[in-house]
């Protein structure tokens, strides 16, 4: 189970590399879980689904590079052919555009899917047709293949070298893999050699080579029977509380981690045991796991009845451990939030049409409200009655800046006014918005005329019940 949870994560960081253009290294991924999957053998559908998926990605990117740069192979092999058909009168020219085409031509096969088989034998055979006019110039050709074949002879000095300074002690296996890797790199961008040269120089190199890969394998050998000797340590974990042994596990873990390559074709095989070692502790956990989403599915249903209690559904949540970065462990939490934001709404949406109705209270008997605010409510039973129209416009347009209400233009002049005097107090940080909008209230009941709501005070009051509705929550 550990080693399909390493898997999917492989296959996570290719399709991230595919999605920033990194086509090479989520190949790499891709490949290196084909190989795990035929070592591992049986594997469930949800992973053997996931892996044909991103195979199909590396298919198509594969597809796409070749698309690109055929194209390109054939304008190359055209430009050939017009070589063949005029070829230039200075040989040197020539042999320059001869040698500049088979450039372009390695490159493209450095950067995509190289060349399919009859392509190349047909480049390889335009190739050499178009060298017959340049005959006296392969001695020039000549004296860089000789360059080339003394720079061989360097690197393999080089090699040389390499062991006779690091024999006693060599350095680690991956500098050593570098080294050799770079060496390589050089090795080939000095060819052509002369063919006489060719094979001498390849027994050469491989033979000085052969020290630092025996080297490399005997750190590998080593790195293997550590691995060997941490995986038994994990078959011999048997506490009985199951997160202790994940835990002794994932220290084993950390420490065959740190051990260092032990080969290519060990590996799989290696990590295929470690995790089946582990797997008995993850089973355990798992059946935690199951009974935790069986709880949030529990919990899921509940929270669908209006009459649930969100409260008891919230502390239930937090007794959940197992599951919390779980996708059924998150959409709960939204759905709990969902939940009571309706709720919250519905309440809201209560008391703004509370509020709407103010003007019905005017003197009421009435002792209390259980929605409007004490001090409101208090005004509303004894209004001072004031009849100041100014007063009542400057209340409703202070309630519209708020909440971002359009003003008629016939009270734009008033609008400026009132937003400079309402930004200076924004400064001070007097009062809160609930504050605010209970004192704007309370102005406007106490600046009515009378009981008896006039024409003109009813159509101020219309726009202040819009206001309500925007600034449902903020209601005192």
């Amino acid at each position: 189970m550990e080693t399909h949870k390493i898997l999917f994560e492989s296959l996570d960081k290719a399709e991230k590399h595919f999605e920033a253009g990194e086509i090479r290294l989520a190949q790499k991924l891709v490949n290196e879980v084909s190989r795990s999957m035929k070592s591992e053998g049986k594997v469930s559908n949800k992973l053997r689904h996931r892996f044909n998926f991103m195979s199909a990605q590396s298919r198509y990117f594969n597809d796409i590079s070749s698309f690109a740069t055929n194209p390109k192979r054939n304008e190359i092999i055209k430009e050939i052919e017009a070589l063949i058909a005029k070829p230039h009168e200075n040989p040197k020219k020539q042999a320059n555009d001869i040698h500049g085409l088979q450039t372009k031509w390695q490159l493209l096969d450095q950067s995509s899917k190289p060349a399919g088989r009859e392509q190349w034998i047909a480049f390889k055979n335009l190739t050499d047709k178009a060298w017959e006019p340049c005959a006296q110039y392969y001695e020039e050709l000549k004296a860089i293949k000789i360059s080339n074949a003394k720079q061989r002879e360097n690197i393999i000095q080089t090699l040389i070298q390499y062991t006779n300074d690091h024999s006693d002690k060599w350095p680690g296996l991956i500098d050593m893999s570098r080294f050799l890797s770079k060496t390589f790199q050089n090795w080939q961008s000095y060819a052509p050699v002369l063919d006489e040269d060719f094979s001498k120089l390849k027994t050469a190199y491989q033979e000085a080579r052969k020290p630092i890969n025996n080297a490399i394998k005997e750190q590998e050998n080593r790195n293997y029977k550590i691995k060997e000797s941490l995986i038994e340590k994990v078959k011999l974990i048997n506490d009985e509380d199951t997160q202790t042994c994940i835990q002794k596990f994932k220290k084993i873990k950390r420490e065959y981690q740190d051990a260092g390559p032990a080969g290519k074709k060990n590996e799989p095989i290696l990590w295929k045991k470690l995790n089946e070692a582990a797997d008995r502790f993850f089973e355990a956990d798992k059946a935690l796991v199951n009974d935790e989403l069986n709880t949030i599915k529990n919990l899921a249903s509940e929270l669908k009845n209006d009459d649930c209690s969100v409260h008891d559904i919230k502390n239930k949540i937090t007794e959940l451990n197992k599951t919390r970065k779980s996708p059924e462990f998150l959409k709960l939490q939204k759905a709990v939030k969902a939940h009571e934001n309706k709720k919250i709404d519905e309440i809201n949406a209560e008391k703004t049409k509370v509020y709407q109705d103010l003007l019905n209270y005017l003197e009421t008997a009435d002792e209390i409200h259980p929605v409007i605010h004490n001090e409101i409510f208090k005004t509303l039973k004894k209004p001072q009655y004031l009849g100041e129209k100014d007063e009542l416009l400057k209340s409703t347009v202070k309630l519209e800046l708020m909440a971002k209400i359009d003003i008629p233009d016939s009270d734009k002049a008033i609008k400026q006014m009132l937003a400079l005097e309402m930004l200076q107090n924004k400064f001070s940080g007097t009062k809160t918005i609930n504050e605010e909008i209970k004192d704007l209230l309370i102005a406007f009941i106490n600046n009515l005329k009378s009981k008896k709501i006039s024409v003109a005070e009813n159509k101020l009051w219309k726009r202040v019940s819009e206001v309500l509705n925007k600034l449902a929550k903020e209601l005192p």
